[in-house]
């Protein structure tokens, strides 16, 4: 299990200090809008994707969002594709969660990508997918990705992925391959991962540090994401090359306040600084000016990561 601690504030890896200004805004295609079903005479709801970092021009900035907490297990919904299910179940070990597949219009005559997200402790973006993970889904659709929001089996107090992380862990793993994978069209070498807070700690701690043969085009940790002590399985080579390992955190998210009281910058150092000295040389770790631990410029880092990615 991590330990939630304080970093000793050194920094060995190479800061990215331009990935501010690397985090180009992106024109990408346009898309048709992600449409949720509604009750009759229910009213859609907007959302304006520029609040996670895309620019107010970009074709995907503002995607009609009206599925919200209301969501009803097993719906579907009408968007660009066809391939999207809401609130479906999974059990592993005897552990059950569920999980979202958003499809904002993918082309399954071309390749499909996979962005797998963790939500952070309380699940929220699952609970209540209407704005961030909406804008996620979005810009994972532009990659012709589908966007997959597991919620954690535990349900102990609040939802985290880090407590009983093992369990988690192979919970998550097992989801991927044994439902997502033989479900849906996805190729296997088009998978990206992306952890907010909590899920940025089962990322560093477990998901990066024992399998990931199923992080195939790379992994953005936002607002977390610590040191292991040691990784449970030995990178290969081409891991080591060639896997983007990117740590994206506010500089006021500090742990310094109630309302954030977790110490994200020095989790996102101490954990790429740990990654950077096992030999992995894609790791990079932003410091964003101005941010704290809950304006994070979310669509547009997961953008720049899979235009990375695919080089």
């Amino acid at each position: 299990m991590p330990t939630r601690r304080t970093g000793d504030g050194s920094l060995s890896v190479t800061a990215r200090v331009a990935l501010g200004a690397a985090l180009v805004l992106a024109t990408g295609t346009a898309l048709s809008p992600l449409v949720f079903s509604l009750d009759p005479g229910e009213e859609p709801t907007a959302v304006s994707c520029t609040t996670y970092g895309l620019a107010a021009d970009d074709p995907r900035a503002e995607p009609t969002q009206i599925l919200d907490a209301s969501f009803r297990a097993g719906s579907t919904y009408s968007a660009a594709g066809e391939l999207g299910e809401m609130a479906q179940t999974f059990t592993h070990n005897g552990l059950t969660g569920q999980y979202h597949v958003i499809d904002g219009g993918v082309n399954t005559n071309k390749p499909v990508g996979l962005v797998m997200h963790l939500h952070g402790d309380g699940a929220r973006e699952y609970h209540d997918p209407s704005g961030r993970t909406t804008c996620l889904a979005a810009v994972a659709a532009s990659h012709n990705a589908l966007l997959v929001v597991p919620r954690t089996p535990d349900r102990a107090q609040e939802p985290t992925w880090w407590e009983n992380l093992k369990g988690n862990r192979d919970w998550l793993t097992s989801l991927v391959k044994d439902r997502i994978l033989l479900d849906y069209p996805v190729d296997r070498n088009r998978i990206t991962w992306m952890g907010y807070s909590g899920g940025a700690e089962m990322l560093s701690y477990g998901i990066l540090a024992g399998p990931r043969d199923l992080v195939t085009q790379g992994a953005a940790l936002v607002g977390g994401g610590g040191a292991p002590e040691t990784l449970d399985k030995a990178a290969t080579e081409s891991q080591l090359e060639n896997m983007p390992l990117w740590w994206v955190t506010g500089e006021e998210d500090d742990g310094s306040t109630k309302s954030a009281p977790f110490d994200a910058v020095s989790a996102a150092v101490t954990g790429a600084d740990f990654y950077d000295d096992e030999g992995f040389e894609q790791v990079d770790l932003e410091i964003l000016d101005g941010h704290d631990h809950y304006d994070m410029p979310d669509a547009r880092i997961l953008d720049d990561l899979m235009k990375a990615a695919r080089g």
